[in-house]
């Protein structure tokens, strides 16, 4: 489990990965490239090429880092599987069952649990848990956010990171907004003040909490609006 500080994921405390294994999902730019920093850490450090690994496209970790969250002591948000995608058809129920029982045993944290396929959402979320989608473009969006608001979960909310979106449509019955942009491939992708603007300004109104991520923080200009959920 890693504690989040300057640079690393801003919206939460924590980040806990009880699945190890390369993510098939492999997301990619809308001209083909690919941009998961998963990946690129697994494929430099080699890790699924150690001993240890070996024969296995994806396990889960060892009982320590299993049961972190429960060492914990602080009521803290925690970001599950921050390197992998949890609803892949690829993870086994058995494994998501693990998961979730530690989730449920630690009803003092807030576990955020975001997928890129909540088509595959097995079950209900129990009350401690924040559920979202990560959109990145329109091709998929209106789909994805049906699919979540299908799901039950106390707190539901979108992640627009990166934001290739041309925004022909914007849900709002949401509990909460993140919005990012890629990094690591230059300005090529960045999204415009305006369409920043128009997000900002579509949510507030609906009272939507915004959390404008620190790499938005050129573009934006002025204070970033980092709001939660209540």
């Amino acid at each position: 489990m890693n504690k989040q500080g300057k640079g690393k994921i801003e919206w939460t405390d924590h980040t806990w990965n009880p699945l190890t294994g390369i993510c098939p999902v492999n997301c990619k730019t809308p001209d083909g490239h690919e941009y998961c920093y998963a990946r690129k850490i697994y494929k430099r450090f080699k890790i699924m090429e150690r001993p240890q690994n070996q024969g296995c496209d994806l396990f889960l970790v060892s009982r320590k880092e299993m049961t972190a969250p429960m060492r914990i002591k602080k009521p803290s948000k925690i970001f599950v599987c921050s390197t992998h995608e949890i609803f892949h058809p690829n993870v086994l129920e058995w494994f998501r069952d693990e998961i979730f029982c530690i989730i449920g045993d630690c009803p003092q944290h807030t576990f955020q649990v975001l997928t890129k396929m909540p088509e595959n959402i097995d079950r209900p979320m129990p009350d401690n848990v924040w559920l979202g989608v990560s959109v990145t473009n329109d091709d998929k969006i209106y789909a994805l956010y049906q699919d979540l608001l299908d799901a039950y979960a106390r707190v539901k909310f979108i992640s627009f990171e990166p934001l290739f979106l041309n925004l022909h449509y914007l849900p709002i019955r949401i509990d909460w907004a993140i919005i990012g942009r890629l990094t690591g491939h230059g300005h090529k992708y960045d999204p415009s003040l305006a369409k920043l603007k128009y997000m900002v300004k579509a949510y507030k109104k609906e009272k939507i909490p915004v959390f404008l991520k620190n790499n938005l923080r050129d573009i934006w200009k002025d204070k970033l609006i980092q709001e939660f959920p209540e």
